[in-house]
């Protein structure tokens, strides 16, 4: 049986001192299936995880960058 669940990675730009608040809002999308804290420019990598590509659009959109101390998200959708 094949998997065919969409899988978009956001990279997420905001300040040190927004990263633990922001990761504990992460946590609270159902279509969040990790949040890790990096070095970088970017400073949280998110997988997001569904059977429909529109819902994660919607949760990047409406949720994660609607997040206080989001300063800018990149979006990789991964093609299988």
């Amino acid at each position: 049986m094949t998997d065919t669940s969409s899988v978009v990675y956001v990279m997420i730009m905001c300040k040190h001192e927004s990263m633990a608040s922001i990761v504990d809002q992460l946590n609270e999308i159902e279509v969040v299936k990790e949040a890790t804290l990096v070095d970088g420019p970017w400073r949280i990598v998110v997988k997001l995880q569904s059977s429909a590509l529109d819902h994660l659009r919607d949760a990047v959109q409406w949720k994660l960058r609607k997040m206080e101390g989001v300063e800018s998200t990149l979006s990789l959708v991964e093609y299988r």
